[in-house]
């Protein structure tokens, strides 16, 4: 492992899609990398590290809004309280679009940068909005829901949508410009055009580290930061007030989007489908959309949909390029938390199989799959016994929220853990009893863990470390990691 770290000729990345890892030429990946940031029109080089410049900006934007009352001051040291770490750029390769020249998803790590909390406190004041939207769907088991309670008529025609590269194509102005338009029956004047500084802030302020250089993203949003979806949701939300909620009802049965992705049912002739089609990607805002359409069987998210008579029927969809990637029963994860995985995994097949013989079918094949990841097989033949149990019509019930007001420790997992959890349970009743804190603490703390770092990401750093001589340069500054 630690000879494939120090491999500078070599550059391994996780697949885009299927859980494979992908070990790449460094010279082609580079390649490819710099291929995407030679865009002029998406991304701009910068002259140096702006990190500190766009920290002043961002601490001007913050006070002006406390002093206006918009911010609290809790909400002002959240936003301002981060580790301002540089955001790193990569890519990860899609193999399922070509296994030997894959292009890349381009991924901006930012992860405690400049702006991520307040992409964060963004986020949530979007989500409300987002959850309110004609065509949204929040997972899966909505749109089995959804789907497995129509019913399907001869002349009906379903297919799928894919938006081309839609986090980097909104130009700033047109995403703004939805926002505004979806936001204004939600949000008071002032409130919402201080939400859209802040989104502004973020937009215009993206910047990165690759390769020895800074560059700022001049179209588009990060894949990475915590309001892009967001954000892209309402933009093709508000595409889709005018282009298609007209037809909603007429020629469109149904209309559903999980972000990129829209699945939808057309029920007027194939030429009028194709015109559709043909108009779709007819617009002034950059968006490409990439189709399939069948009167037999489509695939969305990870769903197989297929006609049956007068039902269509759900089972599980995978990508030719899907692998194994499910963890070692060896590895240094917390037991319980492993025992869980097979329950959790039968239960999404049972969820998406709307006939038990194809359940059965599927139910082989991920016991196969883990068994070879050494599984025991007494816990997936109890996992396998439990989920038979189940009635597959609980899975779609809406899960009420409930209040846990335990205190909560988060600890990195070691193997000794026992230990150390019988350590704070023994010695707990004094910091009950100090006069400080005690007053603040419940009576036994809940205690997590943080999962231990695969040996995936140690091989598959989003930058690898620089080696320094003598004196430390600013490569070594944190945020390089």
């Amino acid at each position: 492992m630690k000879d494939l770290q120090k491999n500078n000729d070599l550059t391994i990345r996780p697949a885009d899609k299927g859980g494979a890892i992908v070990i790449l030429n460094t010279k082609d990946y580079l390649e490819e990398c710099m291929r995407q940031l030679e865009d002029t029109t998406t991304y701009k080089k910068m002259k140096s590290d702006p990190t500190e410049e766009f920290y002043r900006q961002l601490q001007i934007y913050c006070k002006k809004r406390t002093r206006e009352g918009l911010l609290l001051e809790q909400e002002e040291r959240f936003i301002m309280g981060t580790e301002r770490r540089i955001p790193i750029f990569y890519c990860i390769p899609k193999i399922h679009k070509d296994p030997f020249r894959p292009p890349g998803r381009p991924i901006v790590s930012g992860i405690n940068s400049l702006s991520s909390n307040l992409s964060q406190y963004i986020d949530k004041l979007l989500q409300p909005v987002v959850k309110c939207m004609p065509s949204y769907v929040k997972d899966t088991t909505e749109v089995v829901k959804l789907v497995e309670g129509l019913e399907w008529e001869d002349n009906w025609y379903m297919g799928s949508l894919d938006v081309n590269t839609l986090y980097t194509i909104i130009e700033h102005s047109q995403g703004l410009e939805s926002l505004r338009r979806q936001l204004s029956d939600h949000l008071l004047e002032t409130q919402l055009a201080f939400l859209l500084e802040g989104v502004r802030f973020i937009l215009e302020h993206n910047y990165f580290y690759f390769e020895g250089d800074f560059y700022v993203q001049q179209r588009g949003t990060a894949m990475g930061t915590r309001f892009a979806p967001s954000y892209t949701n309402l933009f093709m939300a508000q595409w889709e007030s005018h282009h298609i909620g007209p037809k909603l009802g007429t020629s469109l049965v149904l209309w559903r989007r999980y972000i990129d992705d829209v699945f939808f049912i057309w029920r007027d002739s194939r030429e009028a489908l194709n015109n559709f089609l043909e108009e779709v990607n007819i617009n002034s805002l950059n968006l490409r959309f990439t189709s399939t359409v069948s009167q037999e069987s489509i695939q969305f998210l990870d769903l197989n949909i297929c006609v049956e008579g007068t039902k269509l029927v759900c089972s599980t969809y995978q990508k030719d390029v899907a692998k194994n990637g499910f963890l070692r029963y060896s590895s240094c994860h917390l037991p319980r938390w492993l025992s869980n995985i097979p329950v959790s995994q039968f239960r999404r097949l049972k969820r998406n199989c709307a006939k038990t013989d194809q359940f059965e079918v599927e139910a082989g094949i991920l016991k196969q799959q883990l068994l070879d990841r050494d599984y025991p097989v007494t816990i997936l033949e109890e996992a396998l016994t439990k989920v038979n149990k189940m009635d597959r019509e609980t899975f779609f019930k809406n899960k009420v929220a409930t209040e846990d007001d335990n205190i909560r420790l988060i600890l990195p997992f070691q193997s000794n853990y026992k230990k150390v959890e019988g350590i704070i349970r023994k010695y707990w009743c004094h910091l009950l009893e100090d006069k400080y804190i005690g007053g603040l603490l419940t009576e036994q703390p809940k205690i997590t863990y943080t999962k231990v770092p695969s040996i995936g990401l140690k091989v598959a750093p989003s930058i690898k470390k620089k080696k320094t001589i003598g004196a430390s340069s600013w490569l070594s500054l944190q945020g390089f990691f």
